[in-house]
């Protein structure tokens, strides 16, 4: 018995076999969505999400395939970063696609270096990421809220609707960025600043609100289309003039189901995602067509923000067909180099110029009752008029 024991004892320690670590899939471009799919942006998640499985459904034999996955954050911050830590650890991607709202800071400038791998934001950002901690692997493809800012004052005062008007954000538990650039805009330009008020979680209409609306001429509101349909529903019986600027991140389905809104309202995207047969009568873009009639057979209207999540994936595919396959370095660099006119925009990025969207294809848009219509004379005054768009197919 002693002798098995110290034989036991002297027998060598097995072998420590390491864990492999997840690895990419050599070949294949596969890209993670962070969307809000079961928060108060789940109307604009549902509609990225849609978009992304148009285009995954469409794509055709490719020299690198693409796979794309979808990922609900709700509306948190924190589930956001812990997700690009996944990604950056436990479950490699070659990029990823952020559909939310975010405020860049330097925490999410960290997550981004430490993912290291291009992530396309659909959604308007404070200024170009390249400026920012983490912006060399950012892409921004919707206008700044600094561009956003300009054009809704421009729009303001062109319809005389810039004051008395007020800024109707969500309660305080946040930074955000559209208010604060619309603060800064008048500074910059002299101009009285505007009130801010908060809407109640309840979703009542708050009583200066409801006390200046015979008066008011313009509601400026940064907050979810729905937050701000009461307030519409109270200046229909009031009888009062005053309309709506809603969020560039407004989709068509929240404002076709609250009609006193849709009747009232206006909101900025891309000029491109008008219906194929609304005037002014356009050249022919085929694949911008295809995709907002497909769209349309399947879930209604197709806002900006579909057709930009559609844009982000064909972006990525154009990144890796030109040689941006091997590693996420090698993606980055190629979508640096790419200008390609598609569904939302024609993008351009550069080295110095993470913010590919063309500023000449931002419109101003309203709600028929049926579809997406440019928001010109004579619906509330003057208005900007809608972009042109390129004759030629991308």
């Amino acid at each position: 018995m002693l002798a098995l024991l110290a034989t036991a004892c002297a027998a060598p320690a097995p072998p420590v076999v390491a864990t492999p670590l997840p690895t990419r899939e050599p070949g294949v471009l596969s890209v993670v969505a962070f969307l809000d799919l079961s928060g108060p942006r789940s109307a604009l998640g549902t509609a990225q999400r849609n978009a992304l499985q148009l285009w995954s459904e469409e794509q055709r034999v490719r020299s690198v395939p693409v796979k794309v996955r979808t990922v609900d954050i709700g509306d948190g911050d924190a589930r956001l970063l812990l997700e690009l830590r996944r990604v950056a650890v436990d479950e490699p991607v070659d990029a990823a696609i952020i559909g939310t709202p975010v405020v860049w800071d330097d925490t999410l400038g960290r997550a981004l270096d430490l993912a290291a791998i291009p992530v396309l934001f659909t959604l308007p950002l404070g200024s170009d990421p390249i400026t920012r901690t983490g912006g060399r692997w950012g892409f921004a493809l919707a206008p700044l809220t600094t561009r956003l800012a300009a054009s809704e004052i421009d729009d303001a005062m062109r319809r005389g609707a810039l004051a008395p008007s007020l800024v109707l954000t969500m309660p305080p538990t946040r930074v955000d960025p559209m208010a604060a650039a619309l603060d800064a805009e008048l500074a910059r330009r002299s101009l009285e600043p505007l009130t801010h008020v908060a809407l109640p979680a309840d979703g009542s209409v708050p009583p200066v609100v409801r006390s200046g609306l015979s008066v008011l001429r313009s509601v400026h509101c940064t907050a979810p289309p729905s937050s701000c349909a009461a307030v519409a529903e109270a200046a229909r019986a009031a009888g009062a003039p005053t309309f709506f600027y809603l969020p560039y991140t407004t989709a068509p389905a929240e404002v076709g189901e609250r009609r006193d809104l849709a009747s009232r309202a206006v909101w900025p995207g891309s000029g491109w995602t008008l219906p194929f047969d609304a005037p002014p009568v356009m050249p022919v873009n085929r694949a911008r067509d295809r995709f907002l009639r497909a769209y349309a057979d399947r879930w209604g209207a197709a806002g900006t923000h579909a057709a930009t999540a559609y844009d982000a994936l064909s972006l990525l595919a154009a990144a890796a067909d030109r040689g941006g396959d091997d590693d996420p370095a090698a993606l980055r660099d190629a979508l640096e180099r790419i200008t390609m006119p598609l569904i939302a925009s024609t993008y351009s990025f550069g080295p110095a110029r993470h913010t590919g969207p063309d500023p000449a294809d931002l419109a101003y848009l309203r709600w028929t009752g049926s579809a997406i219509a440019p928001a010109l004379a004579p619906f509330l005054g003057t208005g900007l008029a809608t972009p042109p768009r390129p004759t030629a197919s991308p």
